[in-house]
C-alpha cells in the first residue's frame, strides 16, 4: 500500500485486527508498518508517538463498538425494542477484541482509565433506555449495571462462545429488565 494513501484509520483498523488476533504487544510501529508494507516513518507521519497511537486505538475501538451501539439505540423509538437490540448486539459479539482490550488495560493505566470511561458510557446507554421504558432512575441504573456486568462477565469466561443465550432468551431478558414490577 502506498504510504501517501494511508489514513490514520487504516492504521487504527489494522491495530484493532492485530490486537484481537495477537494482543497488545502487537501494537508497535514497525510490525504494523511491515503489515502495511510501508516504513515506520509512515506511522510517525500519522501519530507523533506510540502513546498517541495507543490513545487513538482506544478511541477507535470505542467508536467502532459503543458508538455504533449508541447510534443504533437512538434510532429505535420503542425503548424496550431498543434495549432488546442493544442486548442482542452486546451479548452475542465482541469476545476476542473485548478480551484483548481488557487484558491490555491490566498493564497500561491509560488504557484502564479509557476502558473505565467507556464502560460507564455503555452503562449510561442501557440506563437511558431503561429510563425510557418508564423505570425510575435508581432502578434503571442498577439494572443497567447488572446487564453490563453480565455481558462483560460472559466475555471473561474461558470459552465465552460456549456461554451464549439464544435470541429469544435475550429478548426475554430485555423484557424482564424493562418491566416496572420491581417492588
Amino acid at each position: 500500500m502506498d504510504a501517501r494513501l494511508l489514513t490514520p484509520e487504516d492504521w487504527l483498523d489494522l491495530a484493532l485486527q492485530e490486537l484481537k488476533a495477537h494482543g497488545y504487544n502487537a501494537l508497535r510501529a514497525q510490525p504494523l508498518a511491515n503489515k502495511l508494507s510501508v516504513t515506520r516513518g509512515s506511522f510517525y507521519h500519522h501519530f507523533e508517538s506510540l502513546e498517541v497511537f495507543h490513545a487513538a486505538v482506544i478511541a477507535h475501538w470505542a467508536k467502532m463498538t459503543s458508538g455504533q451501539i449508541a447510534l443504533a439505540a437512538q434510532d429505535i423509538d420503542d425503548a424496550t425494542e431498543a434495549l432488546d437490540d442493544l442486548l442482542q448486539k452486546t451479548l452475542c459479539s465482541g469476545e476476542a477484541l473485548e478480551r484483548a482490550i481488557r487484558s491490555w488495560s491490566t498493564v497500561k493505566p491509560m488504557v484502564a482509565e479509557a476502558v473505565e470511561r467507556i464502560d460507564q458510557e455503555r452503562i449510561d446507554i442501557a440506563e437511558t433506555l431503561l429510563c425510557r421504558t418508564g423505570l425510575p432512575k435508581s432502578v434503571s441504573l442498577a439494572r443497567a449495571k447488572l446487564l453490563y456486568w453480565a455481558a462483560i462477565g460472559r466475555l471473561m469466561l474461558p470459552f465465552p462462545q460456549n456461554n451464549v443465550l439464544s435470541r429469544v432468551e435475550i429478548s426475554d431478558l430485555a423484557a424482564l429488565m424493562s418491566t416496572k414490577s420491581y417492588t
